[in-house]
């Protein structure tokens, strides 16, 4: 789950599984839902069963890549991806490389959409240390806006 977006379908089929599970036991007949699934997914301090939303739970993990990008400061791995694609603020950018792995597609089709982005983007901080990934121009200060 934390390498390739999931597609809708499979997440709806893991949703299923998880339903039936709870509720489709017993004997034949009409089961009974006696919890809606709302309140199954409300963490356990709330009354629920943190039940997590599958589809919701993907795209953190593959979001976490790109914090992982931007947090670590040496990896082979983060030197291949880098002299591949650019650096982890490509992510954001719509253009995208000729040969791309279908990996970084759906890395970058995560960071780029609306929602996801904002909320990434509000729980990640800079820690002013190092200049080397700090852009001072280019990073965005206040809201959206950079300083040029």
């Amino acid at each position: 789950m934390s390498l390739f977006n999931m597609p809708i379908s499979i997440s709806k089929e893991i949703m299923k599984i998880h339903r039936k599970f709870l509720w489709d036991w017993g004997a034949e007949g009409m089961k009974i839902a006696w919890v809606n699934w709302e309140t199954l997914c409300t963490p356990k301090g709330e009354g629920g069963l943190d039940i997590k939303n599958v589809k919701t739970f993907n795209e953190a993990l593959l979001a976490k890549w790109k914090w992982r990008l931007g947090l670590e400061e040496k990896g082979m791995w983060k030197e291949v991806l880098e002299s591949k694609y650019g650096s982890w603020r490509s992510l954001d950018v719509r253009k995208s490389v000729q040969k791309e792995s279908r990996w970084w597609k759906d890395l970058r089709k995560i960071c780029e959409s609306g929602e996801d982005k904002i909320l990434f983007e509000e729980n990640v901080r800079w820690k002013v240390g190092s200049r080397t990934r700090i852009l001072f121009r280019e990073d965005k200060w206040i809201g959206d806006r950079s300083i040029t």
